[in-house]
């Protein structure tokens, strides 16, 4: 340490770095319903022309999903995807194979993301789910509660 710098200068240059880099949610953020809401995270995000709502999030997935009606409605066809069929569990707790993988560049606020997705044709409430891997390679951290997703 130089020592032009006192211990007490390092220590609050430290804090400050650190404090810079804190992901806080506030409590004057929460929904209209405040601690009694039960609603899922869904955001919203833009690829290419399309801008794409009912974005799930979903911390216990350990896969990104992209249903096969979205990936149609986005004019991306079967050739377009590469092999890679996996077994995964639905919601519903069936077993169901994925038809493939793709890889999509989402817009979310200033950032792009490159995301790996399972196609799956099911059923679906949602556009697209963004599970554990999305969450960690882009460092994102989910507040259900807050209905909020911020990134570090």
């Amino acid at each position: 340490m130089p020592s032009n710098i006192t211990g007490r200068e390092m220590a609050n240059m430290v804090g400050q770095v650190l404090k810079r880099h804190k992901i806080i949610f506030h409590e004057d953020k929460l929904p209209p319903k405040g601690l009694g809401h039960n609603k899922a995270l869904h955001i919203t995000v833009q690829y290419e022309d399309y801008v794409i709502t009912r974005i799930l999030i979903d911390r216990g997935s350990s896969v990104n999903i992209c249903p096969l009606v979205t990936l149609k409605k986005l004019g991306k066809g079967l050739h377009e995807i590469k092999y890679g069929e996996i077994n995964v569990k639905a919601f519903d707790s069936s077993q169901r194979f994925t038809i493939d993988e793709i890889v999509l560049c989402l817009q979310m606020g200033p950032t792009w993301f490159d995301v790996d997705f399972q196609v799956i044709d099911v059923p679906a409430s949602y556009n697209l789910l963004l599970g554990r891997p999305w969450i960690y390679v882009s460092r994102a951290v989910a507040s259900t509660l807050h209905q909020a997703v911020k990134f570090e």
